[in-house]
């Protein structure tokens, strides 16, 4: 008989599986590396640490150890297998093989037709969510052996649901890097352009401000400039509507996140002064500026003479150098 771990063992392999969560967050590292950590904790014969992509309406897998046709399973039908709903809106977020009511394990499909013929005997599903309460993945452990749950496992592994969150977090890792202080804060996730044409953004994360989930609005045409034009990671700062947006954009697959919050405006510029100094970073010429904002070239003569002292420079040049600097781009 397999004794059983002590209680420095699996705080070890807490450790270990925080550590490794953390370098996939940061780059440094990706989620084999958590499931590996994960089996000094629970020694598994079959893993997957899957991520919620809301724009497919699917599970996608980031690392996993199960048959193909467990895997498509788990990515394109568990979700709507009645033992996953009753595990994601149990109280809790962490659901064992045998803590299944018989009722819904006869109806699972995934139970009855996908564990069971692997010979499954215990594992564990555990959904993931965010600090801000968004689902963000699942992470799916099965052994061919029974009860693998001993209460201090149980009890380690769910506190260690936050930082395996992290790692199918598509937002997680992604500060802020602009001048100004924080506001409103949303999250989109811009698909790339297709020959059915361009879909339009989908939500992740707080309330989307006014044309940025709308495809063919000027601020997600600015935002698909952005992204094919920068390497990513990029922050950029955009006058717009009276605000000042910082846009944090970031690859993942074949489309863009997208981290929008309000910030404040810098060098105490006003929103016209953003405006004008936006496009002196496009090299335009106070007529060219004047025809584009609507104003007289003597007004925009003005407002460089306003944004020269308020950024303490000596001439037009340099102050597009420290706009630059921001990430200031025009508004859309």
């Amino acid at each position: 008989m397999t004794a059983q771990p002590s209680t420095t063992d699996l705080l070890g392999a807490a450790l270990g599986v925080r550590e490794a969560a953390r370098h996939a967050v940061r780059g440094k590292g990706d989620a084999d590396a958590v499931l590996t950590a994960l089996s000094a904790l629970i020694d598994h014969d079959h893993a997957a640490l899957s991520r919620w992509d809301p724009l497919l309406r699917r599970h996608v897998t980031l690392a996993g150890s199960y048959p193909a046709g467990t895997t498509r399973y788990i990515e394109t039908r568990l979700h709507d297998d009645p033992a996953f709903a009753l595990i994601r809106h149990a109280p809790g977020t962490t659901s064992w093989w045998h803590d299944v009511p018989a009722p819904v394990r006869g109806a699972s499909t995934g139970i009855q037709e996908v564990l069971e013929p692997l010979g499954v005997q215990d594992g564990v599903a555990q959904c993931l969510f965010s600090t801000d309460g968004r689902y963000v993945g699942i992470l799916n452990l099965s052994t061919t052996r029974a009860r693998c749950d001993e209460p201090a496992v149980r009890a380690v592994l769910t506190l260690l649901g936050e930082c395996l969150a992290a790692v199918a977090d598509p937002l997680a890792g992604h500060r802020s890097q602009g001048p100004g202080g924080s506001g409103h804060t949303c999250a989109v996730l811009l698909p790339d352009a297709d020959g059915a044409g361009e879909a339009a953004p989908v939500p992740l994360s707080g309330e989307p401000l006014p044309g940025l989930t709308e495809a063919g609005s000027p601020l997600v045409a600015l935002l698909r400039r952005t992204a094919a034009r920068r390497t990513l990671p990029a922050t950029v700062l955009v006058p717009y509507r009276q605000r000042m947006l910082e846009l944090h954009l970031t690859r993942q697959g074949d489309r863009t996140v997208v981290v929008c919050r309000t910030v404040a405006r810098p060098a105490a510029l006003s929103p016209r002064e953003l405006e004008v100094l936006a496009e002196l970073t496009q090299g335009r010429t106070n007529r060219e500026i004047a025809d584009r904002l609507y104003v007289s070239p003597r007004t925009v003569a003005t407002h460089i003479e306003h944004i020269l002292a308020k950024l303490d420079v000596p001439n037009r040049v340099a102050a597009a150098g420290r706009a630059v600097a921001w990430g200031l781009e025009p508004a859309p």
